[in-house]
C-alpha cells in the first residue's frame, strides 16, 4: 500500500450473525450494481493520517472495558455520492455518538460535525431509478444490529486497497 496516500479509518464491525445477514443483503446489491468489493462495516471516524501506539492501546482498553453496542436501523437509502450510493441508515443514538466521541478523544482529534451513521451496501454512481427498484426488492430490515468490534483500517485513495490493521472486540456481556 502506498504510504503517502494511506489514511486510517475507524470502523465498527458487527456480530457474526448480523454480519452474515448483512453480507447476504450486500451480495444481492453487488450482483445488481457491481460496485467495488469491501467488507461490511459502519464507518465511525476518520480519516486520520496516523494513529500512534498509545492511541491503539487506549482503543483496546476502551473495548476491553465496554460492552457491545446495539444500533437501530432506520431504512434503506441512497444518495448521489460514490461512498453513500446505497446503504442502510442507522439511528444516531447517544451510545453511538459517545463511542465516536471516545475514539476522537483517544486520538486527540476534534471530531467532525457531520456524522451520518450508515452501512454501505454499494459504492459507485448508479441511476437513481435502478437503486430505487433494487431497494424495493431487498428483504425487510432487522430492527437492530450488534456492534461487537472496532477495527483500524488502512485505506488508500482507491477503495480497493484497504486493509484491517488491528481489531478489538468489546468485552462480552456478563451472563447470569
Amino acid at each position: 500500500m502506498n504510504v503517502l496516500n494511506k489514511r486510517i479509518w475507524i470502523w465498527c464491525e458487527f456480530s457474526s450473525n448480523d454480519s452474515d445477514y448483512l453480507n447476504k443483503i450486500q451480495d444481492i446489491v453487488q450482483n445488481n450494481l457491481r460496485g467495488p468489493k469491501f467488507k461490511i462495516h459502519l464507518t465511525l471516524a476518520g480519516p486520520f493520517q496516523n494513529i500512534d501506539n498509545y492511541s491503539v492501546e487506549e482503543i483496546k482498553k476502551y473495548c476491553d472495558q465496554h460492552s457491545p453496542i446495539e444500533v437501530n436501523t432506520h431504512s434503506y437509502g441512497s444518495k448521489e455520492k460514490f461512498f453513500q450510493s446505497l446503504f442502510i441508515s442507522i439511528d444516531k443514538s447517544k451510545k453511538l455518538e459517545d463511542l465516536r466521541k471516545a475514539m476522537f478523544k483517544i486520538n486527540c482529534r476534534n471530531r467532525t460535525k457531520n456524522f451520518f451513521p450508515h452501512i454501505s451496501l454499494s459504492y459507485g454512481i448508479f441511476q437513481p431509478k435502478i437503486k430505487e427498484n433494487l431497494i424495493n426488492s431487498l428483504p425487510r430490515l432487522k430492527r437492530s444490529f450488534l456492534i461487537d468490534k472496532i477495527s483500524l483500517v488502512e485505506i488508500n485513495e482507491h477503495i480497493s486497497l484497504w486493509k484491517i490493521s488491528k481489531s478489538f472486540s468489546f468485552k462480552t456481556a456478563l451472563t447470569i
